[in-house]
């Protein structure tokens, strides 16, 4: 939260990025103003000013980054999360990676055909692990737009296709849940055994 005499972070996001914020997905802006609540929301309360504007001004730096990625991509392919997610990892569990994608109960190639409200229906399109039959329902928390966190993860549309992992009922987000893509597809199959 920002006190009085401090600089609202967004607006450091703008001096440093000049882009007008109603040009972006509102679930990207969504994603900005929750990340940085929550970093300073979790800043110590004594911690000192000269160290909260530092902080402040390095969350601006990575949010002006990570918008200018946002608006220098189409809207409709956001690109396949690297291997290491960066500052969203802060709330993952585990960073995405080929080795921890093994650690999942299931993996899937599987395309989007109902959302409803945190639930997500998919269509198998083919089963790398754990995942028996042509359609399976999962919660996808952070993803369908209903609701924000600071996770990662794309915000699944229905009738897109989607690389899937995660476990139980759950579809994990961080990089476990991507767009589809045929190189990513291939090196899911080969990791999973497929």
């Amino acid at each position: 939260m920002s006190h009085p005499h401090e600089p609202d972070p967004l607006d450091a996001l703008r001096a440093a990025n000049p882009v007008n914020d109603d040009d972006l997905p509102s679930a990207s802006l969504a994603r900005l103003r929750a990340r940085m609540q929550e970093t300073v929301m979790n800043e110590p309360h004594g911690a000192r000013p000269g160290r909260r504007r530092l902080g402040l001004a390095a969350i601006a730096a990575g949010a002006a980054i990570a918008l200018a990625v946002v608006v220098g991509q189409p809207a409709a392919e956001p690109a396949n999360p690297s291997p290491s997610p960066g500052t969203g990892s802060a709330s993952c569990v585990e960073s995405y990676s080929l080795a921890t994608l093994a650690n999942r109960s299931f993996a899937f190639d599987g395309t989007v055909t109902v959302i409803d409200g945190d639930s997500v229906t998919f269509t198998v399109n083919e089963a790398y692990r754990g995942v028996s039959g042509d359609a399976v329902t999962l919660q996808a928390p952070g993803m369908t737009g209903t609701t924000i966190t600071s996770a990662g993860g794309p915000v699944l549309v229905s009738g897109e296709r989607y690389l899937v992992a995660g476990d139980a009922t759950f579809a994990w987000a961080c990089g476990f849940t991507q767009r589809w893509d045929a190189a990513v597809a291939a090196e899911w199959s080969g990791a999973l055994g497929s």
